[in-house]
């Protein structure tokens, strides 16, 4: 895999950590790699954890916001950007 691959960690998800996706990522070595870390707080929720960035409450922010990763290649949260 040698695609560019944006990671995206929200703070409160239990499953997905910061160090379980550095973990993953650690398998593409070929691809340039970042990692974001979204708060809840970011998209006026207080709660976000694993599954909920799917919800369809997210489609005016979350949603519209990764389009411009997979349309055109541009990270929408680049202040979040977080070192591997």
């Amino acid at each position: 895999m040698t695609a560019p691959i944006l990671a995206v960690v929200v703070s409160d998800d239990e499953l997905g950590t910061v160090p379980a996706i550095r973990r993953t990522l650690g398998y593409y070595t070929h691809a340039p790699r970042k990692t974001v870390l979204l708060k809840p707080s970011d998209y006026g929720r207080e709660a976000i954890g694993h599954f909920n960035l799917f919800h369809d409450s997210h489609a005016a922010g979350f949603w519209t916001d990764a389009l411009q990763w997979l349309k055109g290649g541009s990270n929408p949260w680049p202040r979040h950007v977080i070192e591997r």
